[in-house]
């Protein structure tokens, strides 16, 4: 969830960061993954590492112009199976691109991600929409190395929180276009909503995400066949583009870039079917509350939330459920926006208060330490040896509590 697009930035802000070094990473384990990065800003700035959207939908620079190049050292990844990582999902046999691809995977790649760039100290995690499911599942884990979180579009990939943008009234709909089942983002765009279940098989629609992961599930082995996922895939991410900006003209035929449909929807769909694998131990588990169970670990970490009062991507009860747990479990450093837009990061009003969050964040150290940490960062090229531990761990010994 969540394929942004850029748009044009205020006048007095630059576009971007300057763009400083980009790479491959060799994914922990005996795996066939490499994951791209990018870092835009200052090397001696304060680190942020900004979780994308999808799963799926890839970094992009865009992403960079929230952060203030003097202040900030910025990085962008592309987590499994998408963007410039590899291999990719886009590829006619998606196996090897979902095989070693869970939330699990993504948490180790960004710890691995922190030992490459030399980023030994805590750093700020910018997340939003499965970013920011992803920011949370990663503070969760290793809540040591992460100074604040910053959340836009909240996503807590509950079974509910998937039913009310995929599922709708489509059990229905053949039926009764117009029932009413259940609360969803069908009911805000019905049109949209049409092109989208009309691709599903009546006899999928009684679980929509069951029905798009039996159409995922094996490679193409005819043009045929490999037509009907790419219309699948189309449809998929046509449904959340309609869906995520209120400016959206919802009749739009326009058809995403097939290799970014499929490489899009593959990847969140193989998630969403699996509950984020978020249950116990990373298991896959649809009904799963995982990230409300465990947000005693983040008490300690100051969070900003933003969310679009009128996002049908993420329904707002996801922040707002997200806001009260923290505040439950004593985290009283709780800041929540919630802004006049839908979906979208680049729309005026969220876009404005995510820039405003990251000007206005008490330094992380003066200006004199953080250029003692960055001439001591260049004299070490080799990696660190605290590694940071593993998913659910308490990060002791670390050096980073």
């Amino acid at each position: 969830m969540d394929a942004s697009t850029q748009t044009a930035a205020p006048t007095n802000q630059p576009a971007n960061p300057p763009f400083i070094r980009s790479g491959h990473l060799a994914a922990p384990g005996f795996s066939e993954h490499r994951i791209y990065w990018e870092e835009y800003g200052s090397l001696a700035g304060e680190p942020v590492i900004v979780m994308h959207g999808g799963p799926g939908a890839g970094s992009h620079s865009s992403s960079a112009r929230f952060f203030n190049p003097q202040r900030y050292r910025v990085v962008l990844f592309d987590q499994r199976g998408c963007g410039k990582s590899t291999p990719s999902a886009s590829d006619d046999d998606a196996t090897p691109a979902l095989t070693d691809n869970t939330t699990q995977h993504l948490i180790d790649d960004v710890s691995a991600l922190r030992d490459e760039l030399n980023i030994n100290g805590k750093m700020h995690v910018f997340g939003a929409s499965w970013g920011s499911t992803l920011a949370l599942a990663y503070a969760i884990a290793h809540p040591g190395t992460v100074q604040t979180l910053i959340l836009r579009g909240v996503f807590l990939c509950r079974r509910a929180d998937v039913d009310y943008f995929f599922q709708g009234n489509a059990a229905e709909f053949a039926a009764d276009p117009l029932a009413m089942p259940m609360p969803g983002a069908y009911l805000d765009f019905p049109t949209a909503w049409r092109h989208f279940v009309d691709v599903i098989p009546p006899e999928d629609r009684g679980d929509v995400v069951k029905g798009l992961a039996k159409a995922f599930c094996a490679p193409p082995r005819t043009d045929a066949e490999r037509e009907r996922l790419v219309q699948v895939a189309s449809a998929c991410v046509s449904w959340e583009g309609s869906a995520s900006r209120l400016n959206r003209d919802e009749n739009s035929h326009g058809q995403p870039n097939q290799k970014y449909a499929l490489t899009a929807a593959r990847i969140l769909v193989h998630y969403m079917i699996n509950g984020g694998f978020l249950g116990a131990g990373g298991e896959a588990n649809r009904d799963n509350n995982y990230i409300l169970d465990h947000v005693v670990r983040l008490r300690d970490i100051p969070v900003h939330l933003v969310h679009g009062r009128y996002d049908r991507v993420c329904h707002l009860y996801q922040s707002e459920a997200l806001m009260r747990a923290l505040r439950d479990a004593g985290n009283n450093a709780v800041n929540y926006f919630i802004t006049t837009a839908g979906h979208s990061s680049f729309e005026p009003e969220t876009d404005t208060r995510l820039r405003t969050i990251m000007n206005e964040l008490p330094p992380m150290t003066s200006p004199e330490t953080a250029l003692l940490q960055s001439g001591e960062m260049m004299r070490h090229a080799e990696k660190p040896s605290d590694a940071v531990g593993n998913f659910g761990d308490d990060d002791v010994g670390s050096g980073l509590e």
